[in-house]
């Protein structure tokens, strides 16, 4: 059986958006897009966010390679938790290549080590998971600090 993919994506953002707005995450990814999807579902997916009084900032993720590439939609409260992420980005970090960086805006729990989100979503990033093997030079490694 297989599913709807416009179902599942507005579900997901809406389950995302209800997070954000009770205030249980701070910042919430969409499900990854593929390029040019988001022409497809980013009216609605938007429109669902902004129902719930939150805004939305588009991800192209533009520094991995045209190949590899997937988008999402942030989900946030506030603007600042927007420009935070983005500075990480700016930085040179990218979800999909590591979450670690972007896990207090995400509010994941540290100490009981609960990393969801891409990290469930790994195997539709295999250039990515590469990189942290050191197999795909194509790719930009994340900063080291």
């Amino acid at each position: 059986m297989g599913y709807d993919k416009r179902s599942f994506i507005m579900g997901m953002i809406t389950a995302f958006s209800e997070c954000v707005a009770g205030g249980c995450k701070r910042l919430a990814l969409s499900p990854p897009l593929q390029p040019g999807e988001y022409g497809q579902y980013g009216a609605e997916a938007c429109g669902i966010i902004e129902k719930h009084g939150l805004v939305h900032h588009h991800e192209l993720n533009a520094d991995m390679p045209e190949a590899d590439r997937w988008e999402w939609i942030l989900i946030a409260a506030r603007k600042e938790t927007i420009d935070a992420y983005l500075d990480l980005r700016r930085k040179g970090f990218s979800p999909a290549r590591s979450l670690e960086p972007f896990h207090a805006l995400l509010s994941y729990d540290e100490e009981a080590g609960v990393h969801t989100g891409y990290d469930a979503y790994r195997a539709f990033f295999p250039a990515a998971q590469a990189v942290g093997r050191g197999e795909n030079p194509n790719i930009p490694a994340p900063p080291t600090e």
